[in-house]
């Protein structure tokens, strides 16, 4: 005989032990910390009302949102498994018989969430609970890295990409001038590009050059005369600032992969222009590099997180052309407007410039970062080299000494600096002179040039060969298990166009992330 004692359950009285759910479950978890850690002021402000909405109901809300990106879930997948899946019914306090909030109630209150309370809300709030609970006590060292996010726009070749952006400027435009796009495409002899694919469309042979040059060329040309049509039709009448956006993308994409040749046609240019655009539907994405191997397209998550317990105390999107050091300033931000700043952090080779180290000094925090060796190519490097900053002096690894200097670079952006000059003749006498560089190989000098950085440079060098600055360094790792786990919940691709929206989806990641370490830590300590 079948049992069916399971599927008779009361949702009324859902045992969380019942239906499976381990002590750390976030669905078994989340209920209890709502209830405790948002307070009846924060809900009657969610609920739109100086009267109030049901206690429950508005926590309900609020854990539909943390679920969401809890598990990664598109909004009708969200509430498909609020229906049907006891765990989340359980989570939402859902009684025998009761809907959960349908696809468009709940988009309503998460667009209020974020209206009101910020997009911060939820992540501060996660923050806020561990500190009061006790496991988020190791802030005084924390970690930085990045990782790749793919943007939720269409990554499209470059023939399609100019095609898409006409297509756009014209869609822009017929809206404006209350006409249909294909009619007005037709009468501007451009329906070619109202199709999906121009290269699907195009009836040429893709194995010859000369023919993909023809396309290209023709492309080109009717985004430049298009860009002038539109201009004309502004001086007439006035255009929103959309079809002005789509004209200067469509400027952008028409020659940023390009290079004319001397008869004035184009070809596709070799190599990977700076900051590409690479989708004309989410025009912020870009083109960037994890690594000199590895390439990236659309956005980078920024994360920065605790060493021991785990935790994110910060966490940033920028698109993927962005260096990795630049947003430390942010991140820092973040952990000071929660009152988790560092005293110490640590970072990959990435984060090691100067400028970087610097700003980060002047905000408190002391950055520690890996220290590559350069590639000597048949030369010692500058880091064998021992500078004395304050009193101006460089002794070479053969323990020769300059003072001489000269001040050069007065026109560059951070000001002239030392250059240090060996004497020829001691140079000459040295043992080492073939092995120093190609200058003293020859029969020259070696000099070294002084960064504007040199003390925060060399400070860094010199902790991370002490016995603490190895350990500390080893500890930079626990941020990619930090990010991996963040990587799983959904934060590899983009579920919304722009960046803005990219950076809501980061907090609410991070904020669903952080509570799930809470309950997991909370449920060890427990038993």
């Amino acid at each position: 005989m079948l049992r069916v004692s399971f599927y008779q359950l009361s949702l009324t009285r859902v045992d969380p032990d019942r239906i499976g759910l381990s002590p750390d479950a976030f669905e078994r978890q989340l209920p209890e910390l709502l209830s405790l850690a948002v307070s009846p002021a924060e809900l009657q402000e969610l609920a739109g009302s100086a009267e109030g909405a049901p206690t429950r109901c508005v926590l309900s809300k609020l854990a539909m949102v943390l679920l969401r990106f809890r598990y990664d879930l598109s909004e009708r997948e969200l509430v498909e498994r609020c229906r049907r899946d006891l765990g989340f019914r359980y989570a939402l306090g859902l009684e025998d018989g009761e809907d959960p909030p349908s696809e468009r109630t709940y988009r309503r209150f998460q667009d209020r969430l974020l209206e009101v309370k910020g997009e911060e809300y939820l992540f501060a709030l996660s923050l806020r609970a561990a500190h009061a609970a006790g496991v988020l006590d190791d802030t005084a060292l924390q970690a930085v890295d990045s990782t790749d996010t793919g943007c939720r726009g269409a990554v499209i070749d470059t023939f399609n990409l100019v095609a898409a952006a006409i297509r756009q400027v014209i869609q822009w435009t017929a809206r404006c001038l209350g006409r249909r796009p294909a009619e007005l495409a037709r009468d501007w002899g451009l329906s070619r590009y109202m199709a999906r694919s121009i290269k699907g469309a195009a009836d040429i042979d893709w194995s010859d050059e000369e023919q993909r040059n023809e396309l290209l060329t023709r492309e080109v040309g009717d985004a430049d005369a298009l860009v002038e049509r539109v201009r004309d039709i502004a001086n007439k009448v006035r255009l929103p600032g959309k079809v002005e956006e789509a004209v200067e993308l469509l400027q952008t994409v028409a020659r940023q992969d390009v290079e004319e040749l001397e008869d004035g046609t184009f070809r596709i240019a070799r190599g990977t222009a700076s900051r590409r655009i690479i989708s004309v539907s989410d025009p912020e994405a870009r083109h960037g590099r994890k690594s000199a191997s590895k390439t990236i397209n659309g956005f980078k998550t920024h994360v920065m997180g605790t060493i021991e317990s785990q935790f994110v105390t910060g966490i940033a999107i920028t698109d993927a052309a962005t260096h990795d050091a630049e947003p430390t300033g942010t991140l820092l931000d973040q952990t000071e407007a929660h009152d988790l700043r560092p005293d110490e952090l640590v970072g990959d080779s990435a984060y090691g410039a100067g400028a970087n180290i610097r700003d980060s000094a002047e905000r408190g925090v002391e950055l520690h970062t890996k220290v590559p060796r350069p590639s000597a190519r048949g030369a010692f490097p500058k880091q064998d080299f021992d500078i004395d900053v304050d009193a101006l002096r460089v002794t070479c690894p053969a323990g020769i000494t300059t003072e001489e200097y000269t001040m050069v670079g007065e026109n560059e952006p951070g000001g002239p600096v030392a250059q240090f000059r060996f004497s020829k003749a001691d140079c000459q006498a040295c043992a080492m002179r073939d092995e120093c560089c190609s200058a003293t190989a020859k029969g020259g000098r070696r000099v070294i040039r002084l960064n504007q950085y040199e003390r925060e440079l060399h400070a860094n060098r010199t902790f991370a060969q002490t016995e603490r600055g190895k350990q500390v360094l080893r500890s930079r790792s626990s941020v990619e298990r930090l990010i991996s786990h963040l990587v799983r919940m959904g934060m590899r691709h983009a579920r919304f166009f722009t960046m803005a929206r990219v950076q809501v989806q980061a907090f609410m990641v991070a904020a669903a992330y952080n509570l799930q370490r809470l309950f997991t830590l909370r449920a060890a300590a427990s038993g």
